[in-house]
């Protein structure tokens, strides 16, 4: 029997499947929509089954390491385990940090931002632990892609409701080619209002994050709006790693920075790394992963390997 390990990265906006062999080496990789809920459940998650459905020779899995970005911890679990019942299963969540402490061992560094769909920074030194940001939807996650979405939707209604000229951004993100003027009937205001909404729902997690690319497509165009909103990214971003650096040892420490939006570092990493200037940075593209591919190769190594 070829044995094969699992790390896998669970988000709110996307899945990825990573098949290893007992060696840590990437065989292959599966993704697909993020299943992370801010609930947990008993329900089967179908979109996750489906995935691990993909997976051949399904016998052949020893061990399976889990980064989940959300709360759903039974939900996933119990999922994995109808596929897998005989493997070495260890889960865990984004917000406790394991995959991130893992990344920062990998690289020497103190502090591990990972900044998503959500935002959070942990941080480790001398046996003191800390975790900052991350509080969630609508409650938390300064700078990450779901707060990108969601400013570029407030600002976008702020200019509607305003008197200067929209920003192809807004006018995008609204369906309005002029901010709303005053009307011979309240109707036509209600009915111009609607036709907003419908453009901008559903105000779901994922779709809301999802404005996180238009943001940047349109401050590669120099959109005004979209700049701003990276630019306090950038703030945010920063504010989130001193906060955590400071309750450690506030000592100069060094940072690895991971996650979906280090591809649009373009438009905030100046101002990041400017707050930033007496740290040592690293962007670390599929961080997480790489700390859940340590983490299931040590639960391999340390596990019951007679299975």
């Amino acid at each position: 029997m070829n044995k094969r390990l699992l790390a896998i990265d669970i988000g709110g906006s996307k899945t990825r499947i990573q098949i290893l062999d007992t060696g840590g080496n990437i065989l292959s990789e599966i993704s697909g929509v993020g299943v992370a809920s801010a609930i947990d459940d008993t329900a089967p998650l179908p979109l996750l089954d489906e995935l691990l459905s993909d997976i051949s020779d399904k016998t052949d899995v020893v061990a399976v390491a889990i980064n989940l970005g959300g709360k759903n911890t039974d939900q996933v679990k119990n999922t994995v385990l109808a596929k897998f019942p005989n493997a070495l299963i260890k889960i865990f969540r984004e917000s406790e940090g394991n995959a991130a402490y893992a990344l920062g061992d990998e690289y020497g560094a103190s502090v591990i931002l990972m900044a998503g769909t959500g935002a959070i920074a942990v941080g480790k030194s001398n046996g003191k632990f800390v975790t900052t940001g991350g509080w969630g939807i609508n409650i938390g996650d300064d700078g990450s892609g779901y707060d990108i979405g969601l400013q570029a939707i407030r600002l976008t209604l702020q200019a509607l409701d305003g008197t200067e000229p929209l920003t192809p951004l807004a006018k995008y993100i609204s369906g309005c080619e002029n901010v709303l003027l005053a009307a011979d009937d309240p109707a036509t205001y209600r009915d111009t209002r609607d036709k907003v909404r419908e453009n901008i729902y559903p105000l779901d997690r994922q779709h809301v994050a999802s404005f996180t690319k238009v943001v940047a497509e349109f401050a590669e165009q120099g959109d005004k709006l979209a700049l701003e909103i990276f630019e306090r990214v950038g703030v945010n971003l920063a504010k989130l790693v001193t906060k955590t650096y400071q309750k450690i040892d506030g000592a100069k420490a060094s940072v690895v920075v991971t996650g979906g939006l280090i591809h649009t570092r373009k438009y905030w990493a100046e101002i990041f790394e400017d707050r930033l200037s007496d740290m040592e940075i690293r962007y670390v593209a599929d961080g997480l992963l790489l700390g859940t591919r340590r983490i299931v190769k040590e639960l391999y190594d340390t596990g019951d390997k007679k299975q």
